[in-house]
């Protein structure tokens, strides 16, 4: 039982630092298979599989690996812990014992699991929410240096007037306006992608 919660410390200690499904699954994994009453375990993943089975143990063609759990529960016929993870993910553990207390332990881990894996989904997306900020800050910055082109000519057109005429200043007025319009609604657009990035991740 000491080892059990060592290795449910240890892995509810460090599930936190890896940055990918896979590295979390590779090391749930690789700590879980060291028990000695484990004989093996199986994590599915969407279409991937993570394994590890002891040496002499067949489980990897058992029927109920082809069913998403809905809950935590122990099947006594095969001796497997089994629960979700996430909507397309389970994990399988087989076992040489089980008892009440082995099952919270293992119950409780797998929760952890289960936010470990929301909370990494929730940092990649604001990852990809601050690269598009900032791709979007690069995009305002030239879209703001394009505004400036349009408002010299119009400004200097007004200077001028007199020898231009009404009728070629106000010309030159309206096609700048337009440069402008669309140069706003470029950045109006950037700025409809940035709030729906936001609205995902908050």
């Amino acid at each position: 039982m000491i080892d059990l919660l060592f290795t449910a410390f240890t892995i509810a200690s460090y599930i936190w630092l890896y940055d990918s499904r896979e590295k979390v699954f590779r090391f749930l994994c690789d700590e879980i298979i060291e028990l000695d009453f484990c004989r093996a375990i199986v994590v599915i993943d969407n279409e991937n599989e993570y394994y590890r089975v002891k040496s002499g143990e067949n489980v990897l063609n058992c029927e109920y690996l082809r069913y998403q759990p809905k809950s935590f529960c122990f099947i006594e016929k095969e001796k497997m812990i089994f629960a979700p993870i996430s909507s397309n993910s389970a994990v399988y553990v087989f076992v040489t014992q089980y008892d009440e207390e082995i099952g919270q332990i293992f119950q409780d881990l797998f929760v952890v699991v289960r936010r470990a894996l929301e909370d990494l989904e929730i940092r990649k997306k604001r990852e990809e929410l601050l690269n598009a900020v900032k791709e979007n800050l690069k995009q305002f910055q030239y879209l703001s240096d394009k505004l400036r082109n349009p408002l010299a000519v119009i400004y200097g057109a007004l200077e001028v007037k007199e020898e231009l005429g009404l009728e070629r200043v106000c010309l030159m007025i309206k096609e700048n306006a337009e440069k402008i319009k669309k140069v706003l609604d470029e950045l109006s657009a950037y700025e409809l992608q940035t709030i729906k990035l936001t609205k995902t991740i908050f």
